[in-house]
């Protein structure tokens, strides 16, 4: 394809902001970059119609939508991508669009289906004989079994993507791998190793001068100082954060920050502020229509109201949250809410709404494949008999 000039400039930005494009080609890059302005014109006004879009205009489309929490609309996007691609026969769009759809079922929890697309386009990632992009899509299979809580599997898999990522020698995609590690071994509380791996992915993200995937790191150093009880370093570390994302005008993970400096407020007892926090992140949520952000931002403000002993006010923030997450097909996060609200229940004296959250909750961990989570649910079941 002939490059417009105007898009060279932007194409080691792109790169810088967004890791996964790192194995691209610049002509691929160029494609995807004028797909996304033709989404971006079409929002603003009006038009867009999805049946005359193009695979790539509907698949940069939907990337934006996924970005900023709009799950259904990007999933009918990416849907009309996967279509148009198979239509054409082109190969490497039916891959991107598979991957994207996987990324988004990951999310909401439907973990089979998730696995199912990545395996998908794997296979056809080997079909092109790109091994970088085999990285990505790798390094996509580890996030769900991570998020599935099958960690030794995903620590695994995310050492095997590292050594693919260096024997290409893609710093992106090294520091994308050791960031991974560092999610897994947060969750599984070895906090020191965790902030190690996200130190190494600072100074990477450093070096490349990616200013987006910086703020992110100082957000998991974040939580890592907070685990610790290392409160005041934490919230540094949030402020060091907000600072990037707000002059980058990158709402989603400024509302992420506010969110977390919320739970360390809430952890400190100073609830007052905790819910100030809270509340900046959901404007912010709801501003830019990302509805999973504002469902977590509901519970995050009823744990505080229950911490308060505003039970009232918790049920109600907890029932909020549950509502969103039902509706976008979040059913992961929604077994959450009712394990929570089951919790909630049995703290009131409520045996029977107590036992029908968590036979809920338990249901839908096992749908999604959450089995650690089930057995939770299962113990708080026996508790109640």
């Amino acid at each position: 394809m002939a490059m417009p000039p105007e898009l060279k400039p932007l194409i080691a930005q792109a790169r810088r902001q967004v890791p996964e494009l790192s194995g691209l080609g610049d002509e691929q890059v160029a494609e995807i970059l004028l797909g996304a302005m033709v989404a971006q014109q079409g929002a603003a006004t009006g038009e867009g119609d999805i049946e005359t879009m193009s695979a790539h205009e509907c698949g940069a489309h939907g990337e934006r939508l996924l970005n900023s929490g709009q799950w259904q609309e990007a999933e009918r996007f990416f849907l009309a991508a996967l279509e148009k691609a198979e239509g054409e026969k082109d190969t490497g769009l039916q891959m991107k669009a598979a991957t994207a759809l996987g990324r988004l079922c990951s999310q909401r929890g439907d973990f089979p289906q998730a696995m199912a697309l990545l395996q998908q386009a794997l296979g056809l990632a080997e079909r092109l004989g790109d091994r970088r992009l085999m990285s990505v899509i790798y390094d996509q299979m580890n996030s769900t079994q991570f998020m599935q809580g099958r960690y030794p599997q995903a620590i695994e898999y995310y050492k095997k993507s590292l050594e693919m990522h260096e024997a290409l020698g893609d710093q992106q995609g090294i520091a994308v791998g050791y960031g991974n590690l560092g999610n897994v071994y947060l969750s599984q509380g070895e906090l020191e190793r965790a902030r190690e791996a996200y130190e190494k992915v600072l100074n990477l993200f450093t070096k490349l001068s990616n200013e987006r995937g910086v703020a992110s790191t100082y957000g998991n150093l974040g939580i890592v100082y907070a685990d610790q009880g290392r409160y005041d370093q934490a919230i540094e570390m949030y402020l060091k954060s907000l600072e990037i994302t707000e002059r980058l005008g990158d709402e989603a993970t400024s509302a992420r920050q506010y969110g977390n400096l919320g739970n360390v407020h809430d952890e400190l007892g100073n609830y007052e502020e905790a819910l100030r926090m809270y509340e900046k992140a959901l404007e912010i949520g709801k501003r830019i229509g990302d509805e999973p952000g504002v469902a977590k931002d509901y519970g995050n403000m009823a744990t505080t109201y229950h911490s308060m002993g505003d039970i009232g006010q918790a049920l109600e923030y907890h029932h909020k949250s549950l509502a969103i997450k039902e509706r976008v097909g979040d059913r992961h996060n929604a077994a959450i809410s009712y394990f929570n609200l089951g919790n909630l229940y049995h703290d009131l004296g409520e045996g029977e709404q107590a036992r029908v959250h968590h036979e809920k909750a338990k249901a839908l961990f096992e749908i999604v494949g959450d089995t650690r989570s089930a057995r939770r649910a299962a113990a708080a079941l026996r508790g109640l008999q």
